[in-house]
């Protein structure tokens, strides 16, 4: 939401950092014996220094060029871990990728003093590792949504978006369109790669299989079908797809074209995306929402 909702900059390339962040934190926390609380942030920066170096050569790019570069880039990244074997596996991928503790409780079927269950003197179930899990990401959410929310209201917020509506016109009223895309970049990236060091911990195994450019497809569509800029079009659209998606899994044949039927219905009588509302980054004197037939179409 921030590189496409808010700067308008169309990213194809996205997975790209979620494999970053990924494959940062299951090589840190095999090699150098890391933490999960020392690596997760580890990661986050590994994928915004990522975001940097897309960020640089595509600075003079718009529209579909922006889009077919970083399509590539995602490519490069996938065709790098699949060749790279001494350090990525290869096609094998990584596999016992070291799990999150409870503060340094293993959730573990034996018992004692370094296990959740004999710490706290309970019945070992598997079901304790998947709550922690849940109350991790639940967490990772919940600050990534702050943090998104404030920046937008920020001056760094309010360029993206003026940067996303006329790049000329944003240069012309003193806005360093350069540092602008940038920092949209880092600080996607930067999230990207935290999401990607959640998906190693939680899988324990990862291969580049798991990065490939239909990820990119499904979160750039979420982005695009929630409405773009709006956090809760965003965070209504992840639900309705992914739940979608899931919904569908017994019918594997028909569950693409649904998914296809169903995005093409919603742009034809959404077209702004699901929450077409806005509000107003910064108010004079009341905050008022600007309705959806004030909102330029395809641009947020």
């Amino acid at each position: 939401n921030v590189v496409v909702g808010l700067a308008g900059l169309l990213d194809l390339g996205y997975v790209a950092f979620y494999a970053v962040g990924a494959y940062s934190y299951a090589l840190l926390a095999q090699h150098f014996g890391l933490t999960f609380w020392l690596c997760l942030p580890l990661a986050g920066i590994l994928a915004a220094c990522w975001g940097l170096i897309l960020g640089y050569p595509v600075l003079r790019l718009r529209g579909d060029y922006l889009a077919i570069v970083t399509l590539a880039f995602g490519e490069i990244i996938r065709v790098v871990l699949i060749n790279w074997q001494s350090f990525t596996g290869g096609p094998n991928g990584l596999s016992d990728i070291p799990r999150p503790t409870f503060f340094g409780l293993e959730f573990k079927p034996a018992g004692g003093p370094g296990t959740f269950s004999g710490f706290f003197g309970i019945d070992y179930s598997p079901m304790q590792r998947v709550i922690w899990l849940y109350y991790i990401i639940l967490s990772l959410a919940l600050l990534t949504n702050a943090v998104a929310v404030r920046l937008r209201r920020l001056p760094v917020g309010r360029a993206w978006e003026a940067l996303r509506e006329d790049e000329i016109a944003a240069r012309a009223l003193g806005i360093n369109t350069t540092n602008t895309k940038l920092t949209a970049f880092a600080i996607g990236a930067g999230f990207g790669g935290l999401a990607g060091a959640f998906f190693a911990t939680r899988q324990a195994f990862i291969s580049p299989e798991s990065f490939v450019f239909m990820e990119s497809a499904i979160i750039l569509a979420i982005v695009v079908l929630g409405g773009m800029g709006s956090q809760w079009g965003v965070a209504i659209a992840a639900l309705v797809m992914i739940g979608g998606i899931e919904l569908f899994r017994d019918l594997a044949e028909y569950r693409m074209l649904i998914f296809g039927l169903a995005m093409v219905v919603i742009m034809l009588f959404r077209p702004r995306g699901l929450v077409s509302t806005r509000e107003p980054s910064i108010v004079l004197k009341e905050r008022k929402s600007i309705g959806g037939a004030l909102v330029k179409e395809g641009h947020g």
